[in-house]
């Protein structure tokens, strides 16, 4: 798939608490980010829709928006509402991307409108069920497929799926899976692209190993670790409210030598 290198995340949760996305969407569309995260589990799609359309954004041609189902809508006759409904909060005809968020499907207590819709507290209740509910993953796989044939997607894939269940989807295989990073180890199938969340790991970043390269190159531990993740094919997530933060992590503009990146795989493989 054609994506940019680096991508940014869009959910609210911090810690436990949430934050409000709209103004640091807008600081990364100014620095340059054209690859946006979303989910609706995140209920942030309204306000993320805003600062895509705001004053200064650039063109929906020149930007990769990723999409996600959540657990509750993986019944076929919910999927394709919770698709378009997420369309309609952005603002926008299609995905680039569209992903089935976790393979483990939930029991589907209503439609997931937003917080600023119906409250966080009726948000949860209805992203959030005790039930879960009995559905084939390949069932669900093939109402993704009916999306990109229609039209709402252009292409589809999944996030936090091991192997083993992308091998139960049947064909065609997913375009992208998101997980989790720290990819150390992974076994990406041949031609999918993996999209990286949670890239910078704290034990990693404050390695002498990184500091050093970081000081060679001029730049900092957290760039190195996304370069390096950028020059294994990898597509990082980052997500920061802070300005500086938000424009150092797309500001990778140079080339780690071999030996680093032989390093920091050997740093990552034994940290786990």
């Amino acid at each position: 798939m054609n994506l940019p290198p680096v991508g940014f995340g869009t959910s609210p949760y911090r810690g436990g608490a949430r934050i409000d996305v709209e103004e640091p969407v807008r600081v990364a569309l100014a620095a340059g980010y054209r690859m946006f995260d979303l989910a609706e589990m995140y209920g942030t799609e309204r306000a993320v829709g805003r600062a895509l359309r705001g004053s200064g954004a650039p063109p929906r041609s020149e930007l990769r928006l990723i999409g996600k189902a959540w657990k509750t809508n993986f019944r076929p006759e919910h999927l394709r509402r919770a698709c378009a409904d997420s369309l309609h909060r952005l603002g926008i005809d299609a995905f680039d991307l569209y992903l089935l968020h976790a393979p483990d499907a939930l029991r589907h207590v209503a439609p997931l409108e937003e917080p600023e819709a119906i409250g966080w507290e009726e948000f949860q209740r209805r992203a959030l069920p005790e039930a879960t509910d009995e559905v084939p993953l390949r069932e669900t796989w093939e109402a993704m497929r009916a999306l990109r044939d229609a039209g709402l997607t252009a292409g589809i894939g999944v996030s936090n799926f091991t192997q083993q269940q992308i091998e139960a989807l049947g064909d065609p295989r997913p375009a992208a899976n998101q997980v989790a990073c720290w990819p150390a180890g992974w076994q990406q199938p041949d031609g999918m692209t993996v999209l990286a969340y949670s890239p910078l790991r704290r034990d990693l970043l404050e390695t002498p190993l990184l500091g050093a390269i970081a000081s060679a190159h001029g730049r900092t531990p957290a760039q190195v670790l996304l370069r390096w993740l950028v020059q294994r094919g990898i597509h990082p997530l980052t997500s920061s409210t802070d300005p500086a933060h938000i424009r150092e992590s797309i500001a990778l503009d140079f080339e780690l030598h071999a030996s680093e990146t032989s390093a920091i795989a050997h740093l990552a493989a034994t940290a786990g």
